[in-house]
């Protein structure tokens, strides 16, 4: 299936790039960055560098959205949730532009549309005057029910098919009781196509009069049931306290003597935190290695992507983890697996990083080093440059002994001694212990 990307609502790029891109049975990738497949200019910056992704599979073109200001439907207020099934003229809002999209498929289908119609008349369904000659043509209805005009399907409808026999007969006694009816003319006429065993005679009409009396008592049966419907009943309050428990691993015989309600909100809000906090966690796991330009980077894939980092809000996240499951992403257990996991990995990735990143800084730095690298050359530093560089070269080393002295490893414990009181500091100013 070919996939067609265009541009709507500008005649040309300031770039000069194309205005739409076509694959067929392939993915593409749409962004202001020139390495894109798809440039989109955009001296605002509102667009990024690579801001969504197309992928084929199965047939089905998706549309996974890695901006950060969002790809929007045009007329919604809430950008598309990835992965999104791209559908035939949806129309997406990208910056300042609005891009259609085009499957080929189903661009032939739309175009034949309009042959299936030609086939109507145009009758006007509010024209009663036309209501007598229509019967003739009942046969021609019967082979084409679904008629593509309107117009003939409502016209149709009052002359009665071949197969319900019995609506003809109680409009019958209905005209008579009311002493003549307006349609009282188009009324004999359709009994005759029906053509039912024991109703030759079209004008003696009043032999059926009984026939209304059929139709009448199956009336009030349908009207029993409803009641009945409020039956089945849902799990007991006891039932799914103890499947909670059992979710949670916790002994279930003691159940809680609180209201179950009242438990059920608490452990909704209580939810609400854990994820908010949890998903508040990732975001500073993301700045953290976009801070320190770290090459590994967390990206949406086809599938097992965490709601915690790709939804925009923990509401929108919860609902997918536990209410409304998406394809390609988490369930809600495997979510907080995976991100606890991340966030623990990532404290212990930050620690373990500083001390040999600064023992790698400091090793060319200290006095040691700097004369050994020297080498025979060392001994000329007190009279290189007269006395002032010796002195300058003098008081370094002074100054790095004196810190160094106190500590087994040198420089390295200096700096975590200075980083525990910056972290003491930091913990007690936003009123932690």
């Amino acid at each position: 299936m070919k996939l067609t990307l265009k541009i709507e609502n500008h005649d040309f790029l300031e770039d000069g790039g194309p205005l739409e891109i076509s694959v067929d049975g392939r993915g593409v990738l749409v962004g202001r960055d020139g390495a894109m497949d798809w440039t989109l200019p955009d001296p605002a910056r509102h667009i990024s560098s690579q801001h969504f992704e197309v992928t084929f599979q199965n047939g089905v073109y998706w549309l996974n959205d890695t901006s950060t200001n969002g790809t929007y439907l045009q007329g919604h207020s809430h950008r598309v949730e990835s992965p999104y099934q791209l559908a035939h003229m949806d129309r997406l809002q990208v910056g300042h532009y609005i891009i259609v999209v085009v499957l080929e498929d189903a661009a032939a289908a739309w175009g034949d549309a309009p042959s299936a119609a030609a086939p109507a008349t145009g009758a006007d369904p509010w024209n009663l005057g036309g209501a007598p000659a229509e019967p003739v043509n009942v046969t021609p209805a019967e082979e084409n029910p679904w008629r593509g005009d309107f117009g003939d399907n409502f016209i149709v409808n009052p002359t009665p098919p071949a197969t319900p026999t019995p609506p003809p007969a109680a409009p019958t006694p209905a005209a008579l009781a009311q002493g003549g009816s307006p349609f009282a003319s188009a009324t004999p006429i359709p009994p005759a196509a029906p053509a039912t065993p024991q109703a030759a005679p079209a004008s003696e009409g009043f032999a059926p009069a009984a026939a209304p009396s059929a139709p009448i008592p199956p009336a009030p049966i349908p009207a029993a049931p409803p009641p009945t419907a409020p039956a089945p009943a849902g799990p007991s309050a006891d039932a799914v306290l103890r499947a909670f428990c059992e979710g949670a691993g916790m002994p279930m015989t003691n159940l809680p003597a609180k209201d179950p309600v009242e438990l059920a909100r608490e452990l909704g809000q209580s939810l609400r935190v854990t994820t908010e906090e949890l998903k508040a966690l990732l975001g500073a796991r993301a700045a953290t290695k976009q801070f320190v330009k770290s090459g590994s980077r967390t990206m949406m894939g086809q599938t097992d992507n965490n709601p915690l980092k790709f939804m925009p809000d923990a509401v929108q996240a919860m609902d997918v983890m536990y209410i409304n499951p998406r394809p390609g992403y988490l369930s809600g257990t495997s979510t907080l697996v995976e991100a606890f996991g991340d966030i623990k990995r990532h404290q212990t990735a930050v620690y373990s990083a500083i001390q040999p990143a600064l023992a790698r800084l400091l090793e060319d730095l200290s006095p040691e080093a700097i004369e050994k690298r020297a080498g025979a050359g060392a001994s000329k530093l007190a009279v290189v440059g007269g006395g002032k560089r010796a002195r300058n070269w003098e008081v370094f080393v002074e100054r790095w002994d004196a810190k160094t002295h106190p500590y087994e490893n040198g420089m390295l414990d200096v700096f975590l001694a200075y980083f525990a009181e910056a972290y003491d500091s930091s913990i007690k100013a936003n009123g932690g212990q």
